[in-house]
Parts: structure tokens; sequence; C-alpha cells
């Protein structure tokens, strides 16, 4: 599985270098320029049903903002585990915004819907988990070197109040977080 990953992040990186998207992929870890306390940028993104949008469409609402690629085997993974645990994020009013990085960071994947519906089913049809694509600014806003399955949880008013990842290893200080701020 760990080679596959690796396999998977060395193809993702030539492909990021040759293209010019992005720098070259690594392993999950915070975004350099974004931190707790400062103002999310409120770049646009499409939602799966094709609606243009951005953050501030959420302003009021904690949200979650997932930046993945969906040929990712641990965005995968932390599908699957925000599946069994999606209830945390509904009794706290929290959307979990999936957004596929800006085409798929040069690799080809499934489409952010199809996959969220695979791995995530519950979450998605609770509406816990609403699948949308990063615009090229939001990816370079949010996740300019290029990470894996890094998210930000943004406050009702628009600022980061932690961030984190892969998504897989640290669900549970993500729920903690949500249930710190205890906003519905």
């Amino acid at each position: 599985m760990v080679v596959v990953v690796a396999i998977a992040i060395a193809v993702a990186a030539a492909l990021l270098a040759y293209s010019g998207i992005a720098k070259p992929a690594q392993e999950s870890g915070a975004a350099a320029n974004l931190s707790a306390g400062d103002y999310a940028p409120n770049e646009p993104f499409q939602l799966a049903n094709g609606t243009l949008t951005n953050l501030s469409a959420y302003r009021g609402h904690e949200v979650v903002l997932w930046f993945v690629a969906t040929w990712c085997s641990g965005c995968a993974q932390g599908n699957e585990m925000l599946n069994s645990s999606y209830g945390a994020f509904e009794k706290n009013g929290v959307k979990v915004i999936e957004l596929e990085l800006y085409k798929d960071l040069g690799y080809s994947g499934e489409n952010i819907e199809s996959f969220v519906k695979s791995f995530a089913p519950q979450a998605y049809s609770s509406n816990v988990v609403i699948p949308a694509y990063a615009s090229y600014n939001m990816t370079m806003a949010y996740d300019r070197q290029g990470y894996l399955d890094i998210y930000y949880l943004i406050s009702p008013n628009g600022r980061i109040l932690y961030t984190n990842g892969p998504l897989a290893a640290t669900l549970q200080d993500l729920i903690n977080e949500v249930n710190k701020t205890g906003v519905v």
C-alpha cells in the first residue's frame, strides 16, 4: 500500500513539474502561507452540479475545505473514515466541502462526485460532504505546494480555525476542533 502511494506521488510530481500546474506533489502537510487566524481566501470553485460559488456563500456557517486528488488512496481512505464519522459534523451543522485540486494535479482520476459517492455514500447522501472542483486560483491560494489531502476548518466569519492533513490520520483531531467550537 505504501509503495503504491509512493509511486502515485512520484508520478504526480513528475507530471506537475512537467505541466507547471504546481510544484511537485508531496505528502500532506499544512500549506506554507495559510494558518489559523488568517482570513480564508475567497476564491471561486465549482460544485459538482456545475454551480459556480465561493466561500462567502457559506458565511455564517462553519465549513471544512478539504483538498483532495481523486487518484489519491489516502484521500479515499479519508472518505471512508469520514463516512463512519459524519455524524460529528452533522450534529454541529458543519459542511465538508471536498475539493478536487485543480485538474486533479495533472493526473487523471474519477470525477469528484463519483469519488465521494464511492467512498463516503452516507456522508454524501446526508449532505454533510459537498463534492466540488477547486479553480486554479483556489488551488494556488490554499495549496500552492501541491500537497495531497489537506484541509482547513473555517469559522462562520471566514477565519481559519484549524488546518491539518491527511484526513485519515487526523480525523479525530478535526472532530475535536469541531466539537470545541460548537458552532451550529
